[in-house]
C-alpha cells in the first residue's frame, strides 16, 4: 500500500510538469514576440516530442522495466526544464519545448503500465481512478501554482521549482518504487509489434478518446489565456479557471460517484464525457464574463472525470505484461497529438475566424462520431 501511495505522488509529479505550464506558456512566447498562430506552435512543440516520448518510453519500460524508465525520465527532466530560464528568442523556445516534451513523455507510459500491472483485474478501475485524483491534483496545484508563482515574481522562477520538484520524485522513485514487470515479461517484450498494438480494435476506443480530450486540453492551453485576457483579467485567474475542473475532476474520482466505472462499461461514459466536452469548449465562446467560465469549467471536469478512468481501463484490460508499455505508450501518444492538434487548430481558429472554442467544440463532436461508429463495429463482431 505505502509503495502505491508513493506511485500516485509521482504521477502527481509527472502530471504536474504539463498542468503548471497551462496559464504561462502562451504569454511567455507572445513576451518573446511571438504572434498567436506562434504562440500556438509553441504549445504544440512540446505535446509533439511528447509524443516521441511516449512510444520510447512504452517501449524501454517493457524491455528495461517500469522502475528504470521513471528514474530515467525523471533525471532527464530535471536538467531540461531549467534550460527555459535561459531562453532569449521564439527559436531557442521551440527547441527547449522539444527536449522537455521528449523527456516527459517517457514518463507517463512506464508509470500507467506500473499501476496495472499491480491492480486486481477486479479493482482496475477503483486504481485508475484513484490515479485520476492523482492527476486532478496535479490539475488543481499545477494551474494555480504556474499562474501565482509567474504573476509574482517571474516566468523563469516557474521552472526553478520545477526541477526542484523533479529531484524529489527520482528520490521518491528510487527508494520507494518496486519494479512490477517479470523477467519473462521483459524477455518476451517483443513479441507483440506496436502495429498489432496499434490496430487493436478495443484499444483505439482508448486512443481516439485520449485524441479528443487532450483537443480539448490543448484548446484550453492556448485559448483560455486569451480569453481572460479579453475580459480584462489576471494572469493568475486563468490559473485558477483551470484549477476548478481539476476539483471536479476530483470529486468524481474519489466520491461515491467513482462506481460509474464499476456500473457502466468504459465505452459508453467516455461517450457522455466526450459530449460533455464538446458543450463546454461552445459553452467558452460565448462566456460574457469570469463566473460565466468558472461553472464552465466545472461542465468540463465532470466531462474529464468520465473519461479519464475510463479510457484507461481500457488499456489495462486489453493488453498483456510484456505488451502493456507498448500500448500505454502508443494510448500517451494520442494524448500528446490530441494537445498539437488542439493547439495548433485552435490557434489557427483563433488568428482567421477569431473562433478556437466553437471550432473546437465541432471538431471533438465529429471525433465522437468516429467513436460510436468503431464501438458499433465492436459490438456487431461481439455478436
Amino acid at each position: 500500500m505505502k509503495s502505491k501511495i508513493i506511485l500516485y505522488l509521482v504521477i502527481v509529479i509527472c502530471f504536474l510538469d504539463l498542468f503548471i505550464q497551462l496559464p504561462i506558456i502562451t504569454p511567455f512566447a507572445l513576451e518573446l514576440g511571438a504572434s498567436e498562430f506562434m504562440a500556438g506552435i509553441v504549445v504544440a512543440m512540446y505535446s509533439l516530442f511528447n509524443m516521441v516520448g511516449n512510444i520510447a518510453g512504452g517501449y524501454m519500460s517493457d524491455k528495461f522495466g517500469r522502475r528504470n524508465t521513471l528514474l530515467f525520465g525523471m533525471i532527464m527532466q530535471i536538467f531540461f526544464v531549467l534550460i527555459y530560464t535561459t531562453a532569449p528568442s521564439i527559436g531557442i523556445l521551440l527547441a527547449v519545448r522539444a527536449i522537455h516534451g521528449f523527456s516527459s513523455g517517457l514518463l507517463t507510459p512506464a508509470a500507467f503500465s506500473l499501476i496495472a500491472d499491480i491492480s486486481r483485474k477486479s479493482a482496475i478501475g477503483k486504481s485508475m481512478a484513484l490515479t485520476g485524483v492523482a492527476i486532478g491534483t496535479a490539475a488543481i496545484l499545477g494551474p494555480a501554482a504556474g499562474g501565482i508563482i509567474s504573476s509574482a515574481v517571474s516566468y523563469e522562477m516557474v521552472y526553478y521549482i520545477l526541477s526542484g520538484v523533479y529531484v524529489f520524485g527520482t528520490i521518491l522513485t528510487f527508494f520507494g518504487i518496486k519494479e512490477s514487470s517479470t523477467d519473462d515479461s521483459r524477455t518476451h517484450h517483443a513479441a507483440t509489434p506496436f502495429k498489432e498494438l496499434l490496430l487493436r480494435p478495443a484499444l483505439n476506443v482508448a486512443y481516439i478518446s485520449s485524441f479528443t480530450l487532450m483537443i480539448a486540453q490543448g484548446t484550453l492551453a492556448f485559448g483560455l489565456p486569451i480569453k481572460t485576457g479579453l475580459l480584462g483579467l489576471e494572469a493568475s485567474m486563468t490559473g485558477m479557471m483551470l484549477s476548478v475542473f481539476g476539483i471536479t475532476a476530483i470529486i468524481v474520482f474519489a466520491s461515491p460517484i467513482n462506481k460509474i466505472y464499476s456500473v457502466y462499461k468504459s465505452e459508453s461514459l467516455v461517450a457522455i464525457g466526450i459530449l460533455i466536452l464538446s458543450g463546454s469548449m461552445m459553452l467558452l465562446h460565448f462566456a460574457p464574463s469570469a463566473a460565466f467560465i468558472f461553472i464552465v469549467m466545472v461542465i468540463y471536469g465532470f466531462g474529464f472525470g468520465f473519461i479519464f478512468p475510463s479510457m484507461n481501463k481500457i488499456v489495462a484490460e486489453h493488453s498483456e505484461m510484456n505488451e502493456r508499455g507498448k500500448a500505454n505508450g502508443i494510448f500517451y501518444s494520442y494524448f500528446s497529438l490530441g494537445s498539437v492538434a488542439g493547439s495548433v487548430i485552435s490557434g489557427y481558429l483563433a488568428t482567421v475566424f477569431n473562433l478556437p472554442f466553437l471550432g473546437i467544440g465541432i471538431v471533438t463532436l465529429i471525433m465522437l462520431m468516429a467513436l460510436l461508429f468503431i464501438r458499433y463495429r465492436l459490438e456487431l463482431n461481439r455478436s
